[in-house]
């Protein structure tokens, strides 16, 4: 997580006066949220976690000014000095559940209540945790779920596959996902960026190119030979042979 504070604004409260208005930015799991804070809201924030985060000092650190406090000069070094709290608050913590008055202040989604008391993963391994909506799940195939064809009069056309196993609508994750594969169809190279800006903006997918010697010798080699047969209890039985090739999985490629 990170904060950054770019910019501000002089607004008016309900009686006439004015006052600064700091926009805070939080890239969040893969996410910008945007909160407007005024200084006063900052000191409140800070009473409030002194109670639920040790380490933070008794008295808010960013010291109040009123006799120049529009001033440019005292506005920009706010600025610099309320995004430097907004990240200790968070180091404070310790890599511990932010509380949810920080969550709100930022305006960042609220977990959801089972986060804390999710099961034990296998193994001893740490909690499973649900996926809430602010999330980002990055799925690895060797080909995306999309039909990819050429248009006819230029271009791509491009369509979910619902026949894919990881389809979009069978996986029903409930977050933001990124699929990174192939495209399944034989792309130029003065066409990859074109056709990777396409399928990144309209489909949150990230398309890998690989020239089709290695895709062969991988996959059809290597995947379809070696790994298809353990999968799907068809083992080889054991002769002469050693049905593991090395050169089929690094794909044709040297060893580094």
């Amino acid at each position: 997580m990170e904060f950054s504070i770019e910019s501000t604004s002089t607004l008016f409260d309900s009686s006439g006066k004015p006052y600064t208005s700091y926009s805070i930015t939080t890239h969040y799991q893969g996410q910008r949220f945007q909160a407007q804070r005024r200084y006063r809201e900052f000191v409140a924030l800070h009473d409030g976690l002194r109670g639920e985060v040790s380490g933070l000092p008794h008295h808010f650190p960013v010291w109040p000014f009123h006799l120049n406090r529009l001033a440019p000069e005292v506005v920009d070094g706010r600025r610099v000095a309320l995004c430097s709290y907004l990240s200790a608050a968070l180091a404070a913590l310790h890599g511990g559940v932010m509380p949810a008055r920080l969550r709100s202040f930022l305006q960042l989604p609220q977990a959801q209540a089972n986060r804390m008391t999710a099961p034990a993963g296998p193994s001893g391994a740490a909690p499973l945790l649900p996926l809430e909506k602010s999330d980002t799940v990055i799925l690895v195939a060797y080909q995306l779920p999309l039909t990819v064809s050429r248009a006819e009069g230029g271009g791509w056309e491009v369509e979910w596959d619902d026949e894919s196993v990881l389809n979009q609508h069978a996986l029903s994750l409930g977050c933001r996902v990124m699929w990174v594969g192939g495209v399944g169809c034989a792309v130029d190279p003065d066409e990859e960026e074109g056709l990777a800006q396409l399928l990144l903006e309209g489909y949150s997918c990230l398309p890998v190119f690989l020239p089709a010697a290695l895709t062969d010798r991988f996959y059809h080699g290597f995947c379809r030979s070696y790994l298809r047969p353990v999968f799907h209890n068809r083992m080889r039985l054991p002769d002469s042979g050693n049905p593991f090739c090395e050169e089929d999985w690094r794909g044709g490629s040297p060893p580094p």
